[in-house]
């Protein structure tokens, strides 16, 4: 069984070279499924998705003899090698190639044997094509019968949707695909925009729903997958953004792995990594850590054009969920329940904390999508608020009142030093709904609450032209390789002065993308922030008052919580259960 395909570069999906293969001498063309090495040219595929984790399918799989075939014309050598963390890399064999033979070079490796990456390298010693390979079992495992359905949830977003659908359509279509027949695709249109008879087919379902959400999406796709779970035969479900762009290989390593697991890794989740659209080569999270509702991301900026970063990227750190941009679960008797209904925000936070750190994941599989560094709504600042808290009340009970407190009271805090005050009204009302308990979220429909969220808070609006009239170059401003990530901090004068607020402010209006560390905002009464990929964005102001208010709502819901919050959390622990039942969500979906 083919475990897992070379891969080219596409200008459709992505042609960053150094993802695929990498050229150490020589010169190398690629001409579509193809590549071309001139006499001389050495290369290897020691990269993020042409390599193979030995690590991890022996972790995760019964996988024992693997072969790395090569499909090469020429005269060339061919050399298996491999990487380990801390040793460096080492040849395990190689093998010389007349340009008389076949075509089909094959060498083998144990994985009992190695512990790292392996990959191949070929030397050209004549003009060399390679026309694909792939890594195969070398020995006999019975592959286990795995069907998934793909649940896409959207709002509005009918390009994105199409283009993944077809790259699906393609995918599957080829009778000779493991994919063919073994992936049914079920798509929660919430904005009812999409035209589901043309869209739809034997394998594809689009479905018209009222907009709960992304929670309720990809709730209603994981209830229409559970119904025809022995109709199909179905097995998983891989709940996928709507804004993603898809490497299909990435799908076919999911069945492969899901087809070759272990017995004790049938209930794992597995998780995709998300690369980013506009630096493709620049992974934004891979398993991410919820730490009590501190978010951490322990794979973050990896540049993984490199071979170290690729390496490094398959160590096995601790991780507490996966995002919904790429995230499989299983179905039958390891299914875990369906979603919180939060609408928004912290729902496959909440449902990765299920699985209690089990989670798979593997270089290969992954999709590029949007890394939300500056576009921070004001309607978030409740849900994460609300949901951060309904996941603490229920994966971690023995979490005080007084953290909890400490912990409003930052965000409160934190609000007022990015000059963002009127969030903090959110921030208060999503304590003061989660004090609601159990019973707020099955009786509010969050068709009704969602307009009244946006509409308090600060509102997105076109400013392209007061950028220009601040002097703004945009595009100076968009994230640099070289700077993403990069931690801010207060400096000491920051500290004593509250960040500025205990001193005479500049009235001058700075403009500041949205992802920027407050201390950017040092002594600021005015500013713009704004989003530089869509230029929209709002004016904030420094108020002196705002630092008195600030206080007093601290006040407010310190002892909102003091009175209601272990009640909260005893209503959640006994009842919380409810809310992700399926009796409850095929009447929450009508």
């Amino acid at each position: 069984m083919i475990l897992q395909n070379l891969v080219f570069p596409k200008e459709t999906i992505c042609n960053e070279e150094k993802l695929y293969i990498h050229t150490q001498a020589g010169s190398l063309r690629t001409e579509e499924d193809r590549y071309v090495l001139s006499p001389g040219c050495e290369v290897d595929f020691f990269t993020y998705f042409n390599s193979f984790s030995a690590c991890k399918w022996k972790l995760y799989s019964r996988v024992e003899q693997v072969n790395l075939v090569l499909f090469c014309e020429g005269q060339c050598e061919v050399s298996l090698w491999e990487a380990v963390p801390g040793e460096g890399e080492r040849c395990l064999t190689t093998r010389q190639m007349s340009g008389d033979e076949s075509g089909e070079c094959r060498l083998s490796f144990s994985l009992s044997d190695t512990e790292g990456i392996v990959y191949g390298k070929v030397k050209a010693l004549s003009e060399t094509v390679l026309r694909g390979g792939c890594f195969e079992t070398a020995s006999e495992v019975v592959a286990e019968p795995v069907k998934i359905a793909v649940g896409i949830c959207t709002f509005r977003r009918e390009e994105f949707v199409k283009k993944t659908l077809q790259t699906l359509r393609d995918a599957t279509d080829r009778e000779d695909s493991p994919l063919h027949g073994n992936l049914y695709v079920y798509v929660s249109d919430n904005g009812q925009t999409l035209p589901a008879e043309e869209l739809s087919n034997e394998y594809i379902r689009v479905m018209p729903n009222r907009n709960a959400g992304g929670a309720g999406g990809f709730g209603r796709c994981m209830l229409e997958a559970v119904k025809d779970r022995e109709k199909y035969g179905l097995t998983h479900v891989l709940l996928m953004d709507d804004d993603i762009v898809l490497e299909p290989e990435s799908l076919y390593r999911t069945y492969t792995l899901l087809a070759m697991c272990k017995p004790e890794r049938k209930g794992d989740m597995l998780g995709g990594g998300l690369l980013r659209l506009d630096i493709p080569y620049v992974q934004h999270a891979n398993g991410e850590l919820w730490q009590g509702g501190r978010i951490g991301f322990t794979k973050r900026g990896f540049d993984l054009r490199d071979s170290a970063y690729v390496l490094r990227n398959e160590e096995n750190l601790p991780m507490e969920y996966n995002g919904w941009w790429y995230c499989c679960v299983p179905l039958g008797e390891a299914f875990r329940g369906f979603p919180l209904p939060v609408f928004i925000h912290g729902d496959d936070i909440e449902y990765g904390l299920r699985f209690d750190g089990r989670i798979m994941t593997l270089n290969g599989i992954g999709v590029w999508h949007d890394a939300f560094d500056n576009r921070k709504a004001s309607s978030m600042e409740y849900y994460d608020m609300r949901n951060t808290m309904i996941a603490c009340a229920i994966h971690h009970p023995q979490f005080s009142c007084l953290y909890m407190v400490k912990r409003v009271c930052r965000h409160l805090v934190g609000q007022m030093l990015h000059l963002r005050v009127e969030d903090q009204r959110l921030t208060m009302k999503g304590v003061e709904d989660f004090c609601q308990g159990v019973r707020f979220l099955k009786e509010t429909d969050p068709t009704e609450l969602h307009p009244v969220i946006m509409g308090m808070g600060y509102a997105m609006q076109d400013v392209a032209e007061d950028l220009e009239k601040l002097g703004v170059d945009v595009e100076s401003e968009k994230p640099q390789p070289e700077h993403l990530y990069e931690d801010g901090g207060f400096a000491k004068k920051h500290l004593l002065s509250i960040n500025g607020w205990l001193l005479p402010g500049h009235r001058e209006t700075l403009a500041l993308p949205m992802g920027r560390h407050p201390d950017a905002l040092y002594r600021r009464k005015n500013a713009l922030l704004y989003d530089p990929d869509t230029e929209k964005g709002f004016y904030v102001t420094r108020r002196t008052r705002d630092l008195f208010f600030t206080s007093l709502r601290c006040l407010k819901m310190g002892w909102l919580l003091a009175r209601k919050y272990k009640k909260t959390v005893r209503d959640f622990q006994e009842h919380g259960e409810e809310l992700v039942s399926r009796e409850f969500w095929e009447e929450y979906g009508k």
